[in-house]
């Protein structure tokens, strides 16, 4: 039976640093190896906090601030409201020196706002900074800012990567406050979340996938849900098969917003693409939904030909260094070619490469068919020499997976000269 690769989601639960007594809930890493640094700022509180995960379940505080923010209380809406605004923002530039006035210190830090979810809701506005200040700190002095001491300012410098790192500004980090099983417990949620939204991809099933979506979204192409939904059922009827795996998950959360952050292998018989997609959430009748989706290739899209074509220069090299391991490791464990099972195969090829000193695999005609998810049916030409013997002929291979988990399940040859 052949074996197939569906989503995946690897999950781990480790010691998490304490907030105090308890923890907080709107940074989850669910599967990431490790984030960036990660800014949450509480106005209530007139604080900042640096967090950092360094592995999946795992949360620490770096530092903590003290800082000021807007003259008036709650959620920026409009130009001079002297509100700082909440959600999800991303430090996108710094200020250049030569716009700075004393009053703003040694160097500021510009935020995304307005974003996506802001203009949705008509709120404007601009400038919108992190920045040093010319006098001591006290709280809500800011147009809007967020500002804090210089020399705290300055040694943010090391730890921001433009256009990367998030800024989470919430009215109330308090709200967020739990406990290690209730930390346990919204790492499960989103995990749920996570699933269901992918596997029902995977598996076809568009009218549940879309139900992830508010009925408000829009994808990049200017299609509105149903027009997303029918785009998207379209495609189920187009490829034969298609597989969807996720991993690397990192959610963020506020009030207004959730960014639910992840790498993205899609792999159909058309074409394998990789790279971090954005889910924008917003919240809607107590649950949250897909108002915006963004992705942004690792790689450039291959084609199966392109993959398997990596694939076996790679198993050629290995042939052709006579490196037993290094060539075995291109084979399934299930592996069959004529009465040898990998074992077989193993012993086999173990004393060719021993009785020659050197080979010489040339390849030409490849096909790539696939009717089965993750089967990959590939057909060459070859031309094998080892010393002074040389044989030609047609291999014909049976390969299951996608880049990084290639394997061969079946080799056979048929000498053509």
């Amino acid at each position: 039976m052949p074996r197939q690769i569906f989503f995946m989601l690897i999950i781990f639960f480790l010691p998490i640093c304490a907030f105090s007594e308890n923890l907080i809930s709107n940074i989850i890493n669910i599967s990431a190896d490790s984030t960036g640094y990660i800014f949450v700022v509480d106005k209530t509180h007139q604080k900042m906090l640096m967090v950092k995960s360094d592995a999946p379940g795992d949360l620490k505080i770096v530092n903590k601030y003290k800082i000021t923010t807007g003259r008036r209380s709650g959620d920026k809406e409009r130009r001079g409201d002297l509100k700082t605004p909440e959600g999800i923002y991303y430090i996108d530039g710094r200020v250049p020196n030569s716009k700075l006035t004393p009053k703003f210190g040694p160097i500021a830090f510009t935020l995304d706002y307005p974003n996506f979810v802001d203009r949705l809701q008509k709120r404007n506005g601009s400038n919108i900074w992190i920045h040093g200040r010319d006098e001591a700190i006290k709280d809500f002095i800011t147009e809007g800012c967020i500002s804090m001491e210089n020399d705290q300012i300055l040694g943010l410098r090391k730890y921001i990567d433009i256009g990367q790192t998030p800024v989470i500004i919430l009215d109330n980090l308090s709200d967020y406050s739990v406990d290690q099983a209730g930390y346990k417990s919204a790492i499960n949620r989103w995990l749920e979340f996570t699933n269901g939204w992918a596997q029902s991809w995977d598996g076809g099933d568009i009218s549940t996938y879309c139900s992830y979506y508010d009925l408000q979204y829009v994808d990049g192409n200017g299609r509105n849900l149903a027009k997303f939904k029918e785009y998207k059922s379209g495609l189920e009827k187009t490829y034969k098969w298609k597989t969807v795996i996720i991993d690397r998950v990192c959610v963020l959360i506020s009030d207004k917003e959730t960014h639910l952050k992840f790498r993205q292998r899609y792999i159909s018989p058309t074409f394998y693409s990789e790279g971090e997609k954005l889910l924008t959430l917003v919240p809607s009748r107590s649950q949250w939904k897909i108002i915006q989706e963004t992705f942004e290739t690792s790689s450039p899209r291959i084609s199966p030909t392109e993959m398997i074509e990596q694939f076996l220069k790679n198993w050629e090299s290995a042939w052709e260094k006579q490196d037993i391991e290094d060539y075995l490791a291109f084979y399934a464990p299930d592996f069959v070619s004529g009465g040898y099972d990998l074992n077989g195969w193993c012993k086999y090829k173990s004393d060719l490469f021993q009785s020659v000193k050197k080979v010489s695999v040339e390849r030409s005609a490849l096909s790539v068919q696939s009717t089965e998810k993750q089967i990959w049916h590939v057909t060459f030409r070859q031309v094998y020499q080892a010393d002074g013997y040389r044989d030609v002929g047609v291999k014909t291979m049976t390969i299951r997976g996608i880049p990084g988990d290639l394997k061969i399940s079946k080799e056979e040859w048929r000498e053509n000269n």
